[in-house]
């Protein structure tokens, strides 16, 4: 069988695409993920249309105009709330930034979204020290994936994973196994382009807008694309998310849930007495001879096995509730960041790096 190698990337085009990476290198690894993506499309592209690749890179635009027009249009996509869409960050000629180079001294940027100008932030709730993370949107959606969503879509990625990888080993002696297998490779990779979505929706972390192609599948024959799709890196990162995303996705279930419960008991209880229901009643025939412990204190229930509490006990379950769900969602909201850019990591990963050529 016949190794399948990558289309060669001209020299230039290599180094401008270096370039590139360079002025982007405190991005955001998603937009820059989408903007070398585009470029080295874009180049491609013009180079088999018959474009030098000199000339190609000079239509495209010096390195620092096309990180500009990218980070410029991802400022303007966060100040409207609406992401930029995705035909808006296309690389083929005549469109996104193909025409922004140095001869064009054009403004414009991907999709035509226009700069906007630098303006004051307004104030936001969510500003507050502290408290603000009430008002933080980031918090909430973690706490909602964290304590449902996520945790369902991992045990189906787990099972899926778990079932058709089986399947493979055990056909692993016929030749039906190994199709089967690159089938589970596939399916793990859009498995987790589909996480991605699910994962900016709710944590706020954001996912390339372009997905990069397996290097070479698309140029050989079946058996030298199944040799391609096992030498990419990323095939078995998603794979390996489904399998090890499970494990993580219990104990955030579990720390979620139990922050939750602590808080909503700790609020709801105090609330529920000021409103004149008691929600600590014991069904005992003899409640006085029994005393129930409430945040360090003994009360003792009624005839009727009603426990009421003092008002200096409500004031302090509320505030001791206030705090926990204040450090919870503190803690949703970092969580939420470390495993969104670890999902992040798995999509922009690339199959080798954008490097110099020699000589």
């Amino acid at each position: 069988m016949a190794s399948a190698e990558p289309p060669v990337i001209p020299g230039p085009i290599r180094a401008y695409l270096l370039q590139l990476e360079l002025e982007l290198e405190r991005a955001d690894p998603a937009l820059r993920h989408d903007a070398l993506l585009d470029a080295e499309g874009h180049l491609r592209a013009a180079v088999r249309a018959g474009v030098d690749a000199e000339r190609a890179i000079a239509e495209y635009g010096r390195p620092a105009e096309i990180a500009t027009a990218y980070l410029a249009a991802e400022g303007a996509s966060a100040a409207s709330g609406r992401p930029v869409s995705a035909s808006a960050w296309r690389g083929e000629p005549g469109t996104a930034l193909a025409g922004t180079g140095s001869g064009s001294h054009r403004s414009s940027v991907p999709g035509g979204v226009e700069a906007a100008p630098a303006v004051p932030a307004p104030w936001r709730v969510r500003d507050i020290p502290v408290l603000g993370i009430w008002a933080d949107a980031r918090a909430w959606g973690a706490l909602v994936y964290f304590g449902a969503v996520g945790f369902a879509l991992s045990v189906a990625y787990f099972v899926w994973a778990i079932v058709i990888g089986s399947l493979s080993i055990g056909l692993a002696t016929v030749i039906v196994g190994v199709p089967l297998f690159i089938f589970l490779l596939g399916s793990a990779r859009a498995l987790c382009l589909f996480e991605g979505k699910v994962v900016e929706v709710f944590l706020g972390v954001r996912m390339p807008r372009r997905v990069q192609p397996v290097e070479g599948a698309d140029t050989v024959g079946f058996w030298q694309r199944i040799w391609c799709w096992l030498k990419d890196v990323r095939s078995w990162l998603s794979l390996g998310y489904l399998l090890g995303n499970f494990p993580v996705a219990v104990v955030l279930f579990a720390v979620t849930v139990t922050v939750a419960a602590a808080s909503a008991v700790l609020i709801g209880v105090p609330l529920l007495e000021v409103l004149g229901v008691h929600a600590l009643h014991l069904d005992l025939d003899d409640a006085d001879d029994v005393t129930v412990s409430y945040l360090g204190r003994e009360l003792t229930p009624d005839a009727d096995g009603v426990v009421r509490l003092p008002p200096s006990l409500i004031v302090l379950s509320f505030a001791v509730g206030v705090a926990v769900a204040t450090a919870g969602l503190w803690l949703m909201r970092g969580l939420g960041w470390v495993y969104g850019n670890v999902v992040q990591a798995i999509q922009v990963a690339r199959p080798r790096a954008t490097v110099p050529p020699r000589g």
